[in-house]
């Protein structure tokens, strides 16, 4: 049965470190092991993660070895 709640609850944190990985340094993130969102959203969302950090994400498609991957990194603005 549906109830009412007294407020909207808050998210507890992200979904992913996006601290560690918008240190600075290049990481590549593998689907379904790092993330499990498209790649295209992983890198929209690196976007808007270094912004609030007030830089911008690197980031480009990748394969290596015959597996996807997406290699992402910080640039201070």
């Amino acid at each position: 049965m549906a109830r009412r709640l007294d407020s909207f609850p808050t998210q507890n944190g992200s979904r992913y470190p996006w601290d560690e990985w918008l240190d600075g340094n290049a990481w590549e993130l593998i689907p379904g092991e790092d993330f499990h969102s498209k790649s295209t959203t992983l890198r929209s969302n690196a976007q808007l993660q270094a912004r609030k950090r007030n830089g911008r994400a690197r980031s480009r498609a990748v394969t290596n070895d015959g597996r996807e991957a997406v290699v992402i990194q910080f640039v201070r603005d």
